[in-house]
């Protein structure tokens, strides 16, 4: 006949089989916990990377390292650098084109005049893209646009990685870089539309003096020294213009962490 086993025996048997559990449990979430803390330091190192790349000149390929919420996080974020990086390489793009640049040489001036049709045209194209580009960017450095690059329903720890996004993201220097680049974005603006008009505005003097003007050998030579004194007025006001972007280049040097 079998003894039955003593209470106290039983106890420690199943007070072991509860601590092993506990102890697998307590290892696993270990592992867990180090694992999403090492996603996390992923996110972070690619947030960085990014944040230091020059959005004129690098790549911004979209290739995400992290997983889970971390990688919708990096994600989200390597889109939105991408579409900056974009929108500024399309800037480049725009104001080096030869067709711009050498709006007023001599070489344009001969092969366009007398109404300058083709030069016309490439500074209404001109004046509307970059309306268009630096409105892009101005959008893309908007708070709400930051705080709605991450959709909380998306996340499975939505207050925990949406803070974590925020922390990243968007600090208070964060805010302060943003703010100033908007600001620089509409002077921009201001300013290269000022200089744009001022171009048409030697174009039409031209246009308008044609008779008093002459184009021969990528040269153009003025009959009369009151036409030369008002083109050369409408030249030195243009590099008047031309020196406020110099002056927006180098407070844009001068601030730390700007990169536009």
């Amino acid at each position: 006949m079998k003894q039955k086993r003593k209470p106290k025996k039983i106890v420690k048997r199943i007070l072991l089989v509860v601590g092993i559990i506990i102890i697998i449990l307590a290892s696993i979430l270990t592992i867990a916990v180090i694992k999403q803390l090492q996603q996390e330091e992923i996110l972070k190192q690619e947030i960085i990377n990014y944040s230091n790349k020059d959005l004129a000149t690098d790549n911004f390929q979209v290739e995400t390292k992290s997983k889970g919420d971390c990688a919708y996080i990096e994600e989200a974020v390597k889109k939105y650098y991408k579409e900056l990086s974009d929108n500024v390489k399309e800037i480049n793009s725009y104001l080096t084109k030869d067709e711009f640049t050498k709006i007023l040489s001599a070489e344009n001036l001969e092969k366009d005049h007398p109404d300058f049709t083709l030069s016309h045209s490439t500074i209404k194209n001109v004046k509307e893209k970059m309306k268009k580009l630096l409105g892009n960017i101005e959008q893309l450095c908007d708070e709400k646009t930051i705080k709605g690059l991450i959709d909380k329903e998306k996340l499975d720890d939505k207050e925990y990685y949406y803070n974590l996004y925020l922390e990243l993201m968007y600090t208070k220097k964060d805010i302060k870089e943003l703010q100033k680049v908007k600001e620089k974005m509409k002077d921009l603006s201001i300013i290269l539309n000022e200089f744009l008009d001022k171009v048409d505005e030697m174009l039409t003097y031209l246009q308008i003096n044609n008779s008093q003007v002459e184009y021969k050998n990528n040269q153009v030579f003025f009959k009369t020294d009151s036409t030369l004194a008002g083109y050369k007025k409408l030249l030195t006001e243009l590099q008047t213009i031309a020196n406020k972007f110099v002056t927006i280049d180098s407070n844009t040097n001068n601030d730390k962490g700007s990169q536009i």
